[in-house]
């Protein structure tokens, strides 16, 4: 039996958040990658492309970019998502079922301590959320998309949520 690439992944210091995640607009992976220089590390995702030595003339959109400006751009677009309006009804909808006792206004004040939860996460939970979160982070000449997952919502509201009460 090999390694665990579980463990490989829990054991970084800083976990590639966007591993799988990440493509260019032309559709290609991009794969987190590091250098050092002396004591530092620097994190980035490289374009598949870049990898496989492609020509330039066929390369479109950035091929490189730096892992953590890349990743607080990603958490800032989800932090700014689930603070919507539209998002917590989606929630609410998607929860209605499973929590009949939550409300919009409980779903919303949950959401919104997304940062608490977040600050309190390790590196690997923090990878775990937004794989849970995030379907596809497309990087182009205009910036980033960031795909939600949907479903992903209501299971991180969900967690968030206060305790259903049990009825005697």
């Amino acid at each position: 039996m090999g390694p665990d690439p579980r463990k490989a992944v829990a054991q970084e210091p800083s976990p590639a958040l966007l591993r799988g995640l990440i493509f260019t607009e032309t559709g290609v992976a991009m794969t987190p990658h590091h250098t050092k220089k002396g004591t530092r590390r620097y994190r980035y995702y490289v374009s598949m492309d870049v990898i496989k030595k492609r020509p330039k003339a066929e390369l479109r959109g950035p091929q490189r970019l730096p892992g953590g400006m890349v990743e607080d751009a990603v958490v800032g677009e989800i932090r700014r998502l689930l603070r919507t309006p539209e998002v917590a009804a989606r929630v609410s909808r998607t929860l209605r079922k499973d929590r009949p006792d939550l409300g919009e206004a409980d779903i919303s004040a949950s959401l919104s301590q997304f940062d608490e939860m977040w600050n309190a996460l390790i590196p690997a939970e923090q990878a775990r959320v937004v794989r849970l979160l995030v379907a596809r982070v497309t990087a182009s000449e205009a910036g980033l998309a960031v795909d939600l997952r949907h479903e992903g919502l209501g299971a991180i509201a969900a967690l968030m949520a206060p305790s259903n009460p049990e009825v005697a």
